[in-house]
C-alpha cells in the first residue's frame, strides 16, 4: 500500500530478556560499525520480533491500541512462559541481516491469533509478509544494506556469539517509520 497520510503502519512486537537483548544490541552495533549503516541505531529500533504489521487510519488508532491490549493481556493472563529458539544469522536478498527464529507451533499460533483478532478491523501491512502463510520469524540486525555493506556485515555476524534462545518478557504496539512505542505490556 502506498504511504497515505491518513494511515499509519503499526507493528505488534515481542521483546526479550535483558541478557538476550544485550547480545542482540551488541551484534547490531558491531554490524553498524563495520558497515557504516546505522539505520537501526539511528532510528532507535530495539531488538524485537514482529508478530504482525497493520495499517490503520488515524481515527482508528485507539481501537488498534485496545485490540493490542486485549491480545497482550490474554498472553499475560495465561501465564505463558514464552520462549524462542534461534537458528542463527540469515538474510533477505542480501539487504537485511537477521537472527532467524525457529518456527514452532506455539509461535505460529501467536501469529495466527493476532491476525484473527486484527484483520477484521485493519489491513495487513508490509506487503502482507507477516500474514501466517507468509511469515518468516526473524530479528532484524541490519537493514537497507547495499552489496558491500551486506558482505562486511554478514561476515561480522557469523563470527559474533549470538544467543541460542530467549525468554519473551513483554509485547508492544509501535508506530513504524519512525519507530515509536504506543503501548507496552510486561508479562
Amino acid at each position: 500500500m502506498p504511504k497515505n497520510p491518513l494511515y499509519d503502519t503499526y507493528a505488534v512486537t515481542l521483546y526479550f530478556d535483558s541478557h538476550t537483548n544485550e547480545l542482540i544490541l551488541e551484534a547490531m552495533k558491531d554490524i553498524a560499525a563495520v558497515t557504516g549503516n546505522n539505520y537501526m541505531l539511528d532510528n532507535s529500533v530495539p531488538p524485537h520480533l514482529s508478530l504482525g504489521l497493520f495499517h490503520a487510519e488515524e481515527e482508528k488508532a485507539g481501537e488498534m491500541e485496545k485490540l493490542f491490549c486485549e491480545f497482550a493481556e490474554s498472553l499475560k493472563s495465561k501465564g505463558t512462559n514464552l520462549a524462542l529458539n534461534f537458528n542463527g544469522p540469515d538474510n533477505f536478498a542480501d539487504k537485511v541481516i537477521f537472527l532467524s527464529v525457529k518456527r514452532d507451533e506455539s509461535l505460529m499460533k501467536l501469529n495466527r491469533d493476532l491476525h484473527q483478532l486484527f484483520l477484521p478491523h485493519f489491513e495487513a501491512g508490509d506487503n502482507r509478509n507477516y500474514l501466517p502463510e507468509n511469515w518468516v520469524p526473524h530479528i532484524a540486525l541490519a537493514v537497507k544494506l547495499d552489496h558491500q555493506q551486506f558482505e562486511k556485515g554478514f561476515e561480522t555476524v557469523n563470527s559474533f556469539p549470538l544467543p541460542k534462545s530467549a525468554k519473551i518478557t513483554s509485547a508492544t504496539l509501535a508506530r513504524c517509520n519512525p519507530y515509536n512505542e504506543v503501548s507496552l505490556i510486561i508479562f
